[in-house]
């Protein structure tokens, strides 16, 4: 039976307050909330997040807020203790209040030999690991630097000449759900069909330009060619053959207007939070 039957509504309104408590990320509450106002026109209601909540004085803190026969809460709290002191508190306020896991856990636990893990957050995780995975998964097998052919479900495209630590980047990036693609700019090979085509058009991606210090970047060549024992490239790391790379890939770089990042002497650490940075920067623009 959901809780809010209990209680009976002062006065339909129009202009109200959600409150969405949750002990977890408030994922799945928020999510539960946003479909049910679709089915309504509903511009002034307000939808309040309260994630996280870990103790008592947090709740009492919150429920002071609703606002009786007018507001609702609707809560995610797995935590039984906590859960039990949220449902006192709208049953003694006469707060709308609607569990959304409860009810669910509650048949599962008369029917299940075990018990509910009562740990917040987990599917939250669970989706994480699985965009990690995908994202390295894209890393390893679907970006091959010379196609554009799955630059679409990049989410970071980096354009870049030979760069020695490019695939540990790639790698960081993936490890934290980003999937990254990139595509190697040489002015001895032709760019991929429909190149600026697939990458200037691609709003979806950050599209990013790496750029470094031409004997910065003759020296990383030579020391990995050296490790290597690849002695036939040694002329890639030549001082002429960088210059030429680095100035065709600038000329792409301005040609699509992408941001551009100068990587010289920075760590793979360095790189990927220029990177995020640029990420962060993209979505506050298209917010």
């Amino acid at each position: 039976m959901p809780e809010f039957e209990d209680h009976e509504v002062q006065g339909a309104s129009d202009d109200f307050n959600i409150f969405v408590i949750s002990d977890g990320t408030g994922k799945t509450a928020f999510s539960v909330v946003q479909a049910a106002l679709l089915q309504f026109e509903l511009p002034r209601v307000n939808v309040l997040r309260f994630t996280h909540v870990r103790s008592e004085e947090e709740i009492y803190n919150i429920m002071d807020m609703v606002r009786v026969g007018k507001d609702i809460v609707v809560y995610t709290v797995v935590n039984e203790d906590l859960a039990r002191v949220l449902r006192a508190e709208a049953a003694n306020r006469s707060v709308i209040a609607l569990d959304i896991l409860g009810p669910v856990v509650e048949a599962l636990k008369r029917v299940s030999l075990r018990k509910p893990r009562g740990i917040p957050g987990i599917l939250q995780r669970e989706e994480n690991v699985a965009e990690r995975l995908e994202a390295i998964e894209y890393a390893m097998e679907k970006s091959t630097g010379f196609s554009v052919s799955n630059l679409d479900q990049a989410d970071v495209i980096l354009l870049t000449v030979w760069y020695p630590h490019r695939d540990e980047c790639i790698l960081r990036l993936a490890e934290k759900g980003i999937k990254c693609g990139y595509v190697m700019l040489d002015p001895n090979l032709p760019l991929p069909i429909n190149f600026e085509e697939v990458v200037g058009g691609n709003a979806r991606a950050l599209v990013v330009g790496i750029d470094m210090d031409p004997r910065y970047l003759s020296e990383l060549r030579l020391e990995r060619i050296r490790a290597l024992g690849l002695y036939c490239l040694v002329e890639k790391a030549s001082l002429g053959r960088v210059e030429e790379e680095l100035a065709f890939a600038r000329g792409i770089y301005q040609r699509l207007h992408c941001p551009v990042i100068d990587i010289t002497r920075l760590s793979v650490h360095d790189v990927v939070g220029k990177i995020f940075e640029q990420i962060k920067k993209k979505r506050e623009e298209q917010a």
